[in-house]
């Protein structure tokens, strides 16, 4: 406890755990250092972010630990306020000898509670008092951004606008506030700080504050979560003097940082591609290029454009490498479109990425693959032990921790090295708790992004923020694509140009493939070059159009009696179900896959680790011969899959040379056996590609693509394009193709193109269409963060990010299921993380709320397992399942039509087929996978 003598601010607790323990609490004041230490340790561990501040201000490098520790000792100003502290009522009455004002209730979070006594109490006394000077008045409108970031500590930026007076003490409170503030001010604005921070213009300041803002919010949360871990730093109740204490908050500090996992590894030194690749007899143009190429300092962006199997992962990983060991990046983050592109990267550079690092790294994927999970759930981040207190309606820093890590998706984002989906980069720039942490995870490293084409016009929008703010912070980014359109193209090198404040130069180069490059530091102002191909690759694909489905069907069917493997890509789960049920009572269950996004995770991971077996790189030609792979989107892209046969729906034209890419993708024999050869030719001979379409016709009328694909039709919306890729493939009397790399723009361009001409049956639709993407644009641009206008809650709602929309579209719902056994629920998986592997993501039109149960005595076992998922729930479906004569079944509650109650819809799960629909099927309308499923 406060010894005699001690000041006012020693009688206020930071963290309290009643009758645990020596201590009862943890002073304010020593947890206030704590949470500096860290935030001043993490930039002497990350010298990025220390640059990224440092530049940012103007100020020399020694200058900005103290500045920003101040800061972050100011981080719980408002649990100065009697308001907060009467949550510990004994605590009070043990630190001030009196009980706490029942007229000051606790109703406004202490974060929001430290930035009210900043604006109405602490700023008037840094001006009054002039601790910068006589510029202190003009030089405050900057500093509120400081005290905004740093009190927004719960990832979220605090309200403002109510009054201190209501939740404070008005004497006592308000003089151990200020004179806290004052003791940190003495403790760490030396003359020198206060004198540089002085000479700064003040609008520039400003400017500088609101932009910086981000990444401070994101220390402050970093910094809480880890200074509040009581394995690190345990509860002190009795005072220390200040120096003493900052000692020794400094040295746990240390420890607890050395620990989290998310300190930068060491780059390695330069390796030669054939080191860093032995696998790879032979670079291919594109990685020879990525190996050669000069490179400058500072922030840039790489774009290449190069068909599928030209190694444009291993040329982007050998970029990554160059820029990490020249000093140019810290780590790197590889951005997938799904989770199964994801799951299989991951497979792909697991051999080489640790050569990346001078030290092992763990590589982490980021929506926690199983293997991963199990070995790696403790290395970012752990969770100290749970201090929370019933009474306080506070979420505590460990248990907001605990929330955070318990979401495997989000750790990739901290640690050296990362895989995982598009969406959790996204969430950085929009409106989602937690998105500054998110921020810093990615400062100064370099970000991947595969199948960027894969982005619609609300993605788009998202990503090109994304970049702005990545090029702010030091990053670079390395975009890939077979299929990249030209203005798609302009629009990411610009807005990497806005993050830097400069103008990069229209890309005019149409070869292809291709690649382009920007810096800032370059003396060219755009590179692009034109690349060769190599032969392996190079290759004609012939296209057999139809519009009847018994053709198509026989056409499989005679590929899978000549002992082929086949894969049908169909449009939707729907239509994918559809296509399964029709081959089940033609092929054995082991010749025969279903492979959608409606599976739960566990499941998901096999069934891709089945398809890669059957149908990967190194498949025999016993494991493929007579197989049949039924598939919707989650196939086409990063999967490194081989087909014999390929069959495929309708799409757009980018879609559909992705799926090609997965047609006899690598050499073999006829029988399907691999050649060792590198230099023999595939024995399969020329690959086809079997398109089912609407039927033709030139002058196509409004229905013609939703008449052929009712379900479809919402999911590929423009159906001029559709059109236009038809007949960009028909050929004569159905009989067309492709080649490629020499097609590749004419295709895409045909079709994407400015002067792609709509024929007038589908004006209506594609203006419809147009108009919608222009309207998505809009609403990324409205829910993106703002780089220029700080971290602010500027009026609007910041989501849960399990709410926050990355992708546009219906809104989802995570669904997690359970079983009924013996009058329990359990997951679906059973073992460590079962829960999070018992999940997958569906449409709120078909599942949105967990449905009552049958009984209060089931109620009572449903409410009790929802208060055991992470957020208690609050964002999960629970589908509890029974096992019936027809399988496990569950009931959950669909969103309410207009005009209608809620409906109860029935479910069957299983583990071939994944989750369907029972009655009411109707409602099943198929929209796009969803890459989080």
């Amino acid at each position: 406890m406060p010894q005699s003598g001690w000041p006012d601010y020693g009688s206020y607790w930071g963290k309290a755990r009643p009758g645990e323990g020596s201590a009862q609490c943890h002073l304010l004041v020593h947890h206030s250092l704590d949470v500096a230490a860290v935030g001043a340790e993490v930039l002497r561990r990350l010298p990025a972010a220390r640059a990224l501040f440092a530049d940012g201000l103007g100020l020399p490098t020694h200058l900005v630990e103290p500045w920003l520790a101040f800061w972050l000792t100011l981080h719980d100003l408002g649990k100065f306020s009697e308001a907060f502290q009467s949550q510990c009522p004994e605590v009070f009455a043990l630190l001030r000898g009196r009980p706490p004002n029942p007229a000051k209730p606790y109703t406004l979070r202490h974060d929001s509670l430290g930035m009210l006594f900043w604006k109405d109490v602490l700023r008037e006394q840094l001006i009054d008092q002039a601790w910068f000077g006589v510029e202190s008045e003009n030089l405050a409108d900057g500093l509120d951004w400081w005290a905004r970031a740093s009190c927004g500590h719960h990832g979220q930026p605090p309200t403002e606008g109510d009054f201190w007076g209501q939740h404070f003490d008005r004497q006592q409170d308000r003089a151990a506030a200020l004179a806290f503030a004052d003791a940190m001010r003495q403790q760490f604005i030396s003359v020198e700080l206060a004198e540089a921070i002085a000479r700064l213009d003040p609008h520039v300041f400003c400017a500088a504050s609101a932009e910086l803002s981000w990444w401070l919010a994101g220390l402050a949360v970093l910094a809480d979560w880890l200074g509040s871990n009581t394995l690190y730093f345990p509860y002190q109740d009795q005072a220390l003097p200040l120096a003493d204490y900052w000692l020794l908050a400094q040295g746990r500090a240390t420890q607890a940082l050395a620990a989290s996992g998310v300190l930068p590894a060491p780059s390695a030194a330069a390796l030669p591609f054939g080191t860093l690749f032995p696998y790879i007899a032979t670079p291919s143009p594109l990685q020879q290029w990525a190996a050669d190429t000069p490179l400058h300092d500072g922030p840039q962006i790489h774009l290449l454009e190069d068909v599928t199997g030209a190694g444009k992962t291993e040329a982007a990983l050998m970029l990554t490498h160059r820029l990490m060991a020249s000093g140019c990046a810290e780590g790197f983050f590889i951005a997938l479109p799904t989770m199964a592109t994801a799951n299989a990267m991951y497979g792909r550079i697991a051999q080489s990425y640790a050569r990346l690092f001078a030290d092992p790294t763990s590589l982490v994927l980021a929506h926690g693959q199983r293997r991963l999970v199990d070995e790696f759930a403790a290395t970012v981040l752990p969770a100290g032990p749970d201090e929370h207190d019933a009474r306080q309606l506070d979420d505590t820093a460990s248990a907001r921790c605990t929330a955070w890590l318990a979401d495997h998706n989000k750790r990739a984002l901290l640690s050296p090295a990362g895989v995982g989906t598009i969406d959790q980069v996204l969430l950085a720039v929009l409106h989602s708790k937690h998105q500054s942490l998110r921020l810093l995870g990615l400062v100064r490293k370099v970000l991947v992004i595969d199948e960027v084409h894969a982005c619609d016009a609300y993605m788009q929008g998202v990503l090109e923020v994304l970049l702005a703010f990545h090029a702010r912070a030091g990053g670079s980014a390395v975009l890939l694509s077979a299929t990249l359109p030209q203005r798609m193209k302009q629009g990411l090198l610009a807005a990497f140009g806005k993050g830097l404040a400069q103008r990069v130069p229209a890309a005019s180069e149409n070869g292809y493939p291709l690649v382009t490059s920007w810096s800032a530091q370059a003396s060219a102002p755009l590179a692009q070059q034109v690349m060769a191909t190599r032969a392996a690759v190079q290759r004609h694909v012939s296209v057999r159009n139809s519009s009847d489905e018994a053709e198509v069907v026989a056409a499989i069917q005679h590929a899978l009696a000549a002992g082929q493997c086949v894969c049908w890509v169909r449009n939707t789960v729907a239509d994918a179900l559809a296509a399964f049920e029709l081959f089940q009572c033609q092929l054995p269950a082991d010749h025969l896959l279903l492979f959608h996004a409606r599976f739960a995770l566990q499941d998901r991971l096999n069934m891709e680790e089945q398809v890669l077996t059957r149908f990967g790189k190194d498949s025999s030609a016993t494991k493929r011969a007579g197989r049949l792979l039924i598939a919707t989107q989650v196939v086409e892209q990063s999967l490194d899959v081989d087909f014999d046969l390929l069959v495929s729906d309708l799409a757009p034209i980018d879609r559909l040379i992705q799926r090609a890419g997965r047609l006899r993708r690598h050499r073999r024999a006829i029988d399907g056996t691999p050649l060792t050869d590198p230099t023999a030719p595939d024995q399969r001979g020329e690959p086809w590609l079997w398109l089912l379409t609407p039927a033709w016709t030139d002058t196509p009328d409004a229905r013609w693509y939703k008449t052929a694909f009712p379900k479809a039709a919402a999911v590929y919306t423009h159906h001029g394009q559709n059109w236009l890729t038809a007949r960009a493939l028909r050929g004569v009397d159905g009989l067309g193709g492709f080649t490629m790399p020499d097609d590749a723009r004419r295709l895409i361009e045909g079709v994407f193109g400015a002067d792609a001409e709509i024929p007038p049956g589908l004006d209506a639709n594609a203006m419809a269409a147009e108009g919608q993407g222009f309207a998505d644009l809009g609403q990324a641009q409205m829910n993106s963060l703002t780089l220029s206008q700080g971290y602010q809650r500027g009026g609007i709602d910041w989501w849960a990010d399990a709410k926050t929309p990355s992708r546009l579209g219906e809104a989802s719902s995570t669904v997690t299921l359970a079983r009924w056994v013996d009058g329990q629920l359990q997951p679906w998986v059973i073992g460590q993380h079962g829960w999070a592997y018992s999940s997958l993501r569906l449409a709120e039109r078909l599942i949105a709320a967990t449905a009552p149960a049958a009984d209060t005595q089931q109620q009572a076992v449903l409410d009790a397992t929802l208060a055991t998922l992470p957020a208690q729930g609050r964002w999960t479906v629970l589908l509890p399942l029974a096992l019936t004569a027809q399988g496990w079944v569950g009931e959950a509650m669909a969103a309410p039509r207009k005009g209608q109650p809620a409906r109860r819809l029935r479910w069957l799960y299983d583990e071939r087929t994944g989750l369907r629909l029972l009655e009411g099927s109707a409602a099943d309308a198929n929209t796009k996978e969803d890459p989080e499923a």
